[in-house]
């Protein structure tokens, strides 16, 4: 939920002549619309910038989730100290080394909101992405931002995980939870089954969206080795990393890590936000050859800024 100041007494205006009047307020929408055009939309027209159809996402590498070479967080004296971090929770690793440059609080367990589709994704990551199921019931009815699934919908795994981690969408991550082990319930212990074998040993999961705080909670470090195992899979990190995904001619999620069009050589991850979690946003970027990833928990004013400025942090003290 969010929080609003308090609201201001409007000021009287003098008055004027109506058509003047709606041509300013007309100029004032067309400008606003423009911006907002150039800023938001018109990038997810460049491929290389990193919006993305159906099509354009590769398959799962080789062996799942387990397949890939793995990088584990190292723990030793710490790069330096990054000033005004205002977060509960927080960590920056080199991503190529899993070498922990700073953390504050990294191992406090807090809700991560929808972090929690991270696993929710690396569980439910399939061979055959592009085959497609059908929508139950019991994939509908999450609260919190969906994309509308109905029963007797088609879907495909593919689509569903780009609902889930492009657009945060809760009943995506049902969707790939009851189509994989046919409840919620059974899911949520493959997520924890899954956490205890990365060794996520602050982590605990209720639900495969993250909506619902209660017993659904991570920490810093968990989170930053859990983006580590995502960045691993192919499909995953072609995901994370782009800034909409087309679904149909009619549908396109679009992400809303502002990061991916702010700042240079972000590549992802994921953001939460929900009243008990706050803000939480799990970010990484690449720079000439060398990776950072940071994780904050419950961050005090802008997420995407004090990201932005720990990642720049990251390069300057890695290495």
């Amino acid at each position: 939920m969010q929080s609003f100041g308090r609201r201001r007494r409007p000021r009287r205006l003098p008055a004027a002549h109506p058509l003047p009047l709606l041509a300013v307020v007309v100029a004032s929408a067309l400008l606003a619309t423009s911006a907002f055009v150039t800023h938001r939309l018109w990038p997810l027209t460049d491929r290389a910038a990193g919006a993305i159809d159906a099509p354009g996402l590769t398959a799962p590498g080789p062996g799942g989730p387990g397949g890939a070479p793995k990088v584990e967080l190292v723990a030793g004296p710490p790069a330096g100290r990054p000033k005004r971090i205002r977060a509960r929770a927080a960590i920056v690793v080199d991503r190529t080394s899993g070498r922990v440059l700073w953390q504050k609080g990294a191992h406090r367990r807090l809700p991560v909101a929808s972090l929690t589709k991270l696993m929710t994704a690396l569980v439910a990551l399939d061979r055959k992405p592009d085959a497609s199921f059908q929508v139950t019931p019991a994939m509908t009815g999450v609260p919190g931002y969906t994309l509308g699934l109905r029963a007797g919908d088609r879907v495909t795994e593919r689509r569903m995980l780009a609902g889930a981690l492009i657009a945060s969408a809760n009943d995506a991550a049902n969707a790939l939870a009851v189509h994989h082990s046919g409840s919620v319930a059974r899911f949520v212990r493959r997520m924890n089954a899954e956490a205890r074998t990365l060794g996520l040993r602050d982590t605990h999961y209720s639900n495969p969206s993250g909506i619902y705080d209660t017993g659904n909670g991570s920490s810093a470090w968990d989170q930053a080795t859990l983006s580590l195992r995502v960045l691993e899979q192919p499909l995953l990190r072609r995901m994370v990393g782009s800034k909409a995904y087309t679904a149909s001619p009619t549908a396109s999620y679009i992400s809303r890590n502002t990061l991916l069009w702010d700042y240079r050589g972000a590549i992802g991850i994921k953001t939460g936000q929900t009243t008990a979690a706050g803000n939480c946003i799990a970010a990484a970027a690449k720079r000439q050859g060398r990776s950072i990833v940071v994780v904050l928990l419950h961050v005090e004013g802008d997420e995407f800024r004090t990201a932005g400025r720990l990642l720049d942090w990251g390069f300057r003290h890695g290495g």
